[in-house]
């Protein structure tokens, strides 16, 4: 495993901290440090939701993947109907579609039950369930073949866990934002060959609410990090309350979908004439945010659906929904277990967009914001908070379907 360059030192009385331009823990005196924790890794490192170009996907897969799709299209390319112009864009944006889906991350965010929360993990999600530990508290995992990621909002305080788990190993950590931390990786799951950590934290904003992060990885796959360094380096450092938002951002619910707006903005067009298609439009502050509407086409789980939409509206029909020559970096985001699908163009300085795709079991959603880096009123990732935030009047319906859809599946 890879530790963090500074280590517990026999001089230091109190503690030790780690440089500025890492993540920053502070380890009590007796306190093992953080496992994995990477002095060479930016503790701002989960806002990139590529982390480099780090693949959630193994080689082989994207390869045999594209090799189908290609054979595919060259067949249909051989009938009358697609031109060789139109075969050739449609390979590229295969090929575009699957760097995204190979980079991808995942977002969790708990709006419910007085918890308000999130985090970020390096995984590509498939799958999600949101599920009660206890009347009190709620979980929302999300899981793709090869680890697992979950969020807990729960009635156990880190005190709590540390003294009560009989893991082999653990310790207590402070970080900025939270008073009170600890780690533990579980030995059953080491003996499952499914090592896991988890994180309990309690947030300088939040002293009466306790969180629990979670990442397993499944069997020797090597597709995610190290398990340690990935929930030392991303996953806790990503960790953070949902408090703040409302200071940023306005509220608004649209009969059943409920999203943010960034303060300042105001509702220029309410196109409502359409009975299947609506869009609002909201101005303000050099930045445009757009929420459109239509009846729900594509019957798939929401995630397929999502990446349907990707691949045949934003990378080979409508490219020009794109900024182009933009880098894309995108996550499944998951609000109280519904998911979403967001890109994200960031241009340092210029013209930047984010997209997002949700739907209920009514509506497909197309949200953008577009704005001047630089000169709107809030940075990047402000925004990008901002946006990452959606909830629906029905949620629980939602989530009970696609678990019942899911256990329908495995069957």
């Amino acid at each position: 495993m890879k530790l963090k360059t500074i280590l517990l030192g026999v001089s230091m009385a109190l503690a030790f901290t780690m440089p500025i331009n890492a993540a920053q823990y502070t380890v009590p005196e007796g306190q093992p440090p953080v496992p994995g924790a990477d002095a060479s890794i930016p503790g701002n490192a989960y806002q990139n939701y590529r982390y480099g170009n780090t693949s959630k996907v193994p080689d082989f897969e994207i390869k045999e993947s594209l090799k189908l799709r290609f054979k595919e299209i060259d067949d249909v390319a051989s009938e009358p109907g697609m031109s060789l112009a139109n075969a050739d864009a449609l390979k590229k944006a295969n090929i575009r579609y699957m760097d995204l889906l190979s980079h991808d991350s995942t977002v969790i965010l708990l709006h419910e039950k007085g918890y308000n929360a999130k985090l970020t993990a390096p995984i590509r999600t498939v799958e999600g369930i949101v599920t009660p530990l206890k009347r009190e508290d709620i979980t929302s995992f999300a899981i793709d073949r090869y680890a697992m990621a979950s969020l807990s909002g729960t009635t156990e305080t880190p005190e709590q866990a540390f003294n009560e788990s009989s893991a082999g190993r653990k310790g207590t950590f402070i970080y900025p934002g939270i008073r009170a931390g600890t780690w533990i990786i579980t030995e059953s799951s080491k003996n499952d060959n499914n090592p896991m950590m988890l994180a309990h934290v309690i947030f300088d904003d939040q002293p009466n609410h306790t969180y629990i992060a979670t990442l397993s990885k499944f069997g020797q796959s090597d597709v995610v990090m190290n398990l340690e360094s990935a929930m030392a380096n991303i996953v806790i450092p990503s960790m953070q309350s949902l408090d703040t938002l409302d200071s940023i951002s306005d509220l608004i619910t649209w009969e059943n979908i409920t999203y943010r707006v960034p303060k300042g903005m105001v509702l220029k067009t309410n196109d409502t004439n359409h009975s299947n298609s609506n869009k609002r439009v909201y101005q303000g502050h050099g930045m445009e945010f757009v929420i459109e509407r239509g009846p729900v086409t594509d019957t798939e789980s929401p995630i397929l659906a999502y990446c349907n939409r990707v691949l045949r509206d934003y990378l080979y029909a409508s490219p020009s929904l794109l900024l182009q020559e933009v880098p894309i970096q995108s996550a499944v985001v998951w609000n109280n277990g519904v998911p979403s699908y967001l890109m994200d163009q960031y241009n340092s300085g210029k013209k930047s967009r984010m997209i997002q795709l949700i739907q209920d079991d009514q509506y497909e959603y197309n949200i953008y914001l577009t704005y001047e880096d630089g000169k709107a009123n809030y940075n990047h990732i402000e925004l990008r908070d901002i946006m990452e935030y959606l909830d629906f009047w029905n949620a629980k319906t939602l989530r009970d379907t696609m678990h019942q859809n899911l256990i329908h599946k495995k069957k």
